[in-house]
């Protein structure tokens, strides 16, 4: 196990800056000079002046800014609107209101469907950004995510876009392992790994290693660690929902939703939580707990635990931990792992000149200094197999399922999980719980295809 940085040689970089003072990726009459642009966000901040770089890869990516503003004569920053809960309904009243001080907003993939239907969007594909460039070169242009623009497209044109390649918002959940536990029951701390790879990474396997790791360690006679935490009930269950090849909500051809949440799939991976929880494999607590499925993972109270990519970023230099795939269900015959991003939207106030002006400082500020797009990955990681094979199947289509809940505007997802979840004794019936929610789920459908 190890911790590594991949470095990008001085040489090379100093040739992409040089080279990218005469490159430019916009068009004649989208000139920057004098442009402020600001981007919105609920989560992230992001200042030339102020920004403190956390390796090599964002040094360089800082200085690159640099260059690019003083060079074109911009201004350009990312800023924080407001938490998330207040976010959506900002955002709707500024572009309501005409402000042209926020030229681009980050907003949720469900953000993005509401204030299309609200009409408050600027159809991005009018512009003259080339949406379909999946060829990044670095230090002259990005590549756009083809994700987003699949299901930010409607009649014909794109209303929202991202960079780089799918599902690469870190938001989506891994199975995240001590290798130490693994080694303590006698199992190779690249056990999971190679479970993965040779796709024998199913529920009965993870099932034999759940019971495993489920012991008592301190020789007392009691239970003392967990294959699992039962929170974060959201990202466990549709870790096994993906993995089974289900999807709450997937769409025809013309775009309109289709519930199901009552397929075998999603019930197979509801009665598979219960399982694991009736058989007393997960330390559970009696109500939910944003957060304590991590803190139970990280002071060894658990083995393993499901919890957002992002969470990667937050293991320490001490602590030795991997993640891998949700493993898959006997529905399908895959790995599968929920796909999404966060989406970039304009105000449907701005002119076409304008938005021509906007999209070049976006393809300019995205413009990747590497295509070894894994460098941004490693600084992250414990161990080389998290980013070359776990990083690199979450961005492979042939493992991505789209999480359709997210493209539906009031869609009751975490009120649904969490209720299943109720006091955590693992009893509630699949079958019966999705019965009892239909009626909302219904009605969040069949609002979306209105």
């Amino acid at each position: 196990m190890f911790k590594t940085s991949q470095k990008i040689g001085l040489v090379l970089f100093a040739l992409i800056l040089v080279f990218s003072l005469v490159v430019f990726t916009g068009c004649p009459g989208d000139g920057l000079k004098g442009a402020n642009i600001r981007i919105a966000s609920w989560w992230s901040t992001y200042n030339v002046d102020t920004y403190e770089p956390r390796n090599e890869g964002e040094e360089q990516e800082l200085e690159m800014r640099r260059a690019l503003l003083a060079r074109e004569g911009f201004k350009m920053e990312v800023f924080e609107l407001s938490d998330y809960d207040n976010y959506l309904p900002l955002v709707a009243s500024h572009i309501m209101s005409n402000d042209k001080t926020i030229s681009v907003y980050e907003v949720s993939s469900a953000m993005a469907m509401t204030l299309f239907k609200q009409g408050l969007l600027y159809p991005v594909s009018d512009s003259r950004a080339n949406l379909n460039n999946r060829e990044p070169v670095a230090g002259v242009r990005p590549m756009y995510d083809g994700l987003v623009q699949d299901f930010m497209t409607f009649g014909g044109k794109q209303y929202g876009f991202q960079f780089g390649l799918p599902n690469d918002g870190w938001g989506t959940a891994m199975l995240y392992f001590n290798p130490q536990h693994l080694v303590e029951v006698g199992l190779s701390a690249e056990y999971l790994y190679d479970l993965q790879a040779s796709n024998n990474w199913t529920w009965d396997t993870f099932l034999d290693v759940c019971r495993k790791l489920t012991r008592d360690r301190s020789g007392n006679g009691v239970i003392d660690t967990y294959a699992l935490p039962i929170d974060d009930a959201r990202e466990f269950i549709m870790g096994l929902v993906w993995g089974n090849g289900g999807n709450l909500v997937t769409f025809d051809a013309q775009g309109r939703a289709i519930s199901n949440v009552n397929s075998p799939a999603v019930i197979q991976a509801l009665e598979f939580y219960n399982t694991l929880i009736r058989e007393r494999l997960v330390a559970t607590q009696p109500t939910y707990d944003w957060g304590w499925n991590w803190s139970a993972y990280s002071d060894g109270r658990t083995a393993m635990t499901f919890d957002p990519e992002w969470r990667k970023g937050q293991m320490n230099d001490n602590f030795e931990g991997g993640y891998v795939l949700p493993p898959r269900g006997p529905n399908s015959s895959k790995l599968r792992i929920g796909a999404n991003n966060n989406v970039y939207v304009i105000p449907n106030f701005y002119s076409p000149a304008e938005v021509n002006v906007i999209m070049n400082a976006m393809e300019s500020w995205f413009t990747p200094v590497t295509t070894d797009w894994l460098q941004g990955h490693y600084w992250a990681s414990r161990n080389l197999r998290d980013v070359t094979e776990t990083v690199v199947m979450s961005r492979d289509s042939q493992y991505l399922t789209l999480k359709g809940f997210q493209l539906v505007p009031g869609y009751p997802f975490d009120d649904f999980i969490n209720d299943f979840r109720a006091d955590g004794t693992g009893t509630v019936n699949p079958a019966q719980h999705i019965e009892s929610w239909m009626p909302r789920i219904n009605a969040a459908i069949e609002d979306f295809n209105r």
